[in-house]
């Protein structure tokens, strides 16, 4: 009979410390129990991927690297493990980085050093498993390659490449004649000659959902600092509502309008493995959590408003665009060379609207600046770079339209840069400037999830605040 494997992914608030730490190995623990060979998935401490990113423009910071160095020098002092198992290698393998950094600064060599993070927190991590549990450190690298996508940008070929999620029973039956607790790091991947690539933004949850596919995992849980997937942004919404449970079409949708919790390269892979995925909060283990899996959810209707920051919205204006042959090939052509992917389009009588996200693009204000005087070449061009989508999520999505007339008198005011419904039915956008979109997405949230009483009612759970009300002692288990 064969080995049956779950996957379980922590992020970087999840393995800050000892008590996240041992919250960790009593996990791994209970899987064991219940029969599982374990994989743990594990991202860098928090806020030391963006200690590594300022590390990259400034490789000679002494001070920088002292300050990397030491804030995992107390994790593992904290997690009483020897500094000789994992300081020297990984002090090494730094500076071999930051001296590529120094001499070619680029993509490449930033995708090698930003993934130190993960090994710095795995090697650590797994060290201190070893103290309570049979487990055993391995590469990512092993198991994931990058595929080759065409036309992309030599930043996202480095820092936001994909990898196939196919079953791979060489891989099980390798990682399965060692402990059966194994650790390994999120984010990272290797190319064909070997080379260190990212996965880019959510790529922990990605490289869990790629790796529980090779492994046939049962399934994926994703332990996290929430509950789960919200009918909003609880920081923004304190009565945004938990969701019990969405298919992977909504999850999809959802993770790609904005909701930060798992990526949409994440429920692609585990969708694509009909892998089912568990989102639980470490610091409320007695909390069901979001599932995500193949089964649709009833009933129909908006299960969630979310919003995407850093957008760009460019309009092409040419009064002759319907009658001009090619005009729509020559303009997203522009795109494509420049390896920018567009998120949304509309199209009138004399101007097509495109919106762009900057942060996925990795797009700045200069290579905005530049992509509009590309496109200026080709038509008149109108570019507003502070911009937010609101997004209204679920099945039906255009049925909201007859319940937001109050929420519409919003733009009496306000301009409403453009509206997008998408062809599955699953989202209607609508794109604002920066600023204008708070007001809008409380508008949305009151008027389409029903107010929470208490109860559960079909896909709605507790709201944000009847989960934290209900916090007390013994309720944290972190």
């Amino acid at each position: 009979m064969a080995d049956k494997w779950i996957v379980l992914k922590f992020g970087g608030t999840s393995v800050a410390g000892r008590p996240q730490w041992q919250t960790i190995a009593s996990l791994a623990q209970a899987r064991r129990e219940e029969g599982f060979r374990v994989l743990l998935v594990c991202s860098a401490v928090a806020g030391v991927t963006n200690q590594l990113s300022k590390l990259a423009y400034n490789p000679d910071s002494a001070d920088r690297l002292e300050e990397l160095l030491e804030i995992h020098r107390k994790l593992g002092r904290e997690l009483a493990v020897d500094e000789q198992s994992w300081l020297p290698e990984s002090e090494q393998k730094l500076r071999a980085c930051l001296h590529d950094m120094g001499h070619a600064p680029g993509p490449k060599f930033r995708a090698a050093l930003l993934a130190m993070g993960e090994w710095l927190s795995t090697r650590i991590g797994c060290s201190f498993l070893q103290q309570t549990l049979d487990a055993n450190w391995v590469d990512v690298r092993e198991a994931l390659e990058v595929i080759h996508e065409k036309d992309l940008s030599e930043a996202r070929q480095w820092l936001s490449a994909a990898c196939s999620p196919a079953e791979a029973p060489d891989l099980a039956g390798r990682w399965a004649g060692l402990s059966p607790v194994l650790v390994t790091q999120g984010f990272v991947a290797r190319t064909r000659a070997g080379e260190t690539a990212l996965l880019g933004r959510g790529g922990s949850d990605t490289s869990a959902a790629l790796l529980a596919g090779r492994l046939a995992a049962e399934r994926l849980e994703i332990w996290t600092d929430v509950p789960g997937l919200f009918s909003a942004d609880p920081r923004l919404i304190s009565d945004a509502r938990l969701l019990i449970e969405v298919d992977y079409a909504e999850a999809l949708e959802m993770a790609a309008s904005g909701a930060r919790v798992v990526h949409p390269r994440c429920i692609r892979a585990a969708a694509a493995t009909r892998t089912p995925v568990a989102i639980h909060d470490l610091n409320r283990r007695n909390i069901a959590g979001t599932r995500i899996s193949q089964r649709r959810s009833d009933p129909s209707g908006i299960k969630t408003v979310t919003c995407q920051e850093q957008m760009a919205v460019i309009l092409l204006q040419n009064l002759d665009a319907r009658f001009e042959v090619g005009f729509l090939a020559e303009v997203f052509d522009i795109f494509r060379r420049r390896g920018i992917s567009v998120d949304l389009v509309a199209t009138s009588e004399t101007t097509t609207t495109v919106a762009v996200n900057c942060e996925a693009n990795h797009l700045g204000k200069e290579e905005l600046k530049d992509l509009a005087e590309d496109l200026g070449t080709r038509c008149k061009v109108k570019l507003y770079d502070d911009c937010v989508c609101v997004n209204l999520v679920g099945h039906g999505a255009r049925t909201a339209l007859s319940r937001l007339q109050d929420v519409m008198r919003y733009f009496q005011d306000h301009p409403l840069l453009m509206v997008s419904q998408s062809a599955n039915d699953l989202c209607l956008s609508l794109l604002v400037h920066s600023g204008d979109h708070l007001a809008l997405l409380m508008g949305a949230h009151r008027a389409l999830i029903p107010p929470a009483d208490g109860s559960v009612s079909g896909v709605f759970g507790a709201s944000w605040e009847e989960i934290q009300q209900s916090d007390g002692p013994g309720t944290h288990d972190g």
